[in-house]
């Protein structure tokens, strides 16, 4: 268990949703173990930087997002910089040369981790490791959204080999999380008050076909719908390949589930 903390801690998260959650899961680990959360870089002891090298406009934005709070060891209260993400994924190694301001590069498979390794030790850092996390268990997330609506990561990497895309070399093949595990955590999301929850995955039509699967997506739609509390499930996003008959079923017959495809 990491030490308890006294510090503030800000955290700037670029990219897709999907991006976001792992950015809410990282600040509820680090609020476990003691650091208050501010919106204010200017003010935080620890700034992470939750990136994004998806394309070449969001590399830019990123790089100069970690550039401009590294200003901040000299004009802030800031001791300590964390890059994460798929940014620091893709690039790890030749970051760590290019960004000598930062103290701690994390992969795409350690946010679960951040609290101790941020905590642990002074010094640079690169952690990265092979185990590919999936979120098998329901986790603590600090929400990041208005109180109405929240993101629901049902699935992590891709296994389409699209040349276009560097995903999978950066979040490793489909893994499917258990269909019990994200009941679980839309339940729990639905009695903090959430009314309308937002499926994300790389490839979202994909889910359950994998070895990991149980059910298919059409099935856990099914069993989303029956949750008290939860009033609209949308569903992003539909790679036109996985829409079949049972699924368009379950977005026309479902009264939760919005009527469209995204």
């Amino acid at each position: 268990m990491p030490e308890k903390s006294t510090e503030k801690v800000a955290l700037v998260s670029l990219g897709c949703p999907k991006n976001l959650v792992d950015s809410e899961i990282m600040l509820a680990k680090l609020t476990e173990v003691g650091y208050e959360l501010t919106s204010s870089t200017e003010e935080a002891q620890v700034i992470v930087v939750n990136t994004c090298g998806f394309i070449e406009a969001a590399k830019k934005e990123s790089i100069d997002a970690i550039l401009q709070v590294s200003r901040l060891k000299e004009s802030g209260a800031c001791q300590k910089i964390v890059v994460t993400g798929c940014l620091s994924q893709r690039y790890k190694g030749e970051l760590a040369r290019e960004l000598p301001e930062v103290d701690l590069f994390l992969g795409t498979n350690e946010y679960d981790r951040i609290a101790e390794l941020v905590g642990n030790g002074n010094g640079r850092r690169e952690v990265y490791s092979h185990h590919l996390m999936a979120y098998e268990k329901p986790l603590a997330r600090v929400l990041a959204t208005p109180s109405y609506t929240a993101y629901l990561k049902i699935a992590e990497g891709c296994s389409r080999p699209c040349t276009f895309c560097v995903i999978p070399q950066i979040r490793g093949r489909f893994r499917s999380r258990p269909a019990g595990v994200i009941l679980e955590e839309a339940r729990r999301l639905a009695d903090q008050g959430v009314r309308e929850i937002n499926l994300i995955a790389q490839d979202i039509n994909y889910y359950g076909k994998d070895a990991r699967g149980e059910i298919g997506l059409a099935e856990l739609l099914e069993k989303l719908n029956q949750i008290e509390g939860l009033r609209w499930i949308r569903v992003l996003y539909n790679y036109p390949l996985g829409m079949d008959d049972f699924l368009l079923d379950a977005y026309a017959s479902l009264d939760k589930v919005c009527k469209y495809v995204d």
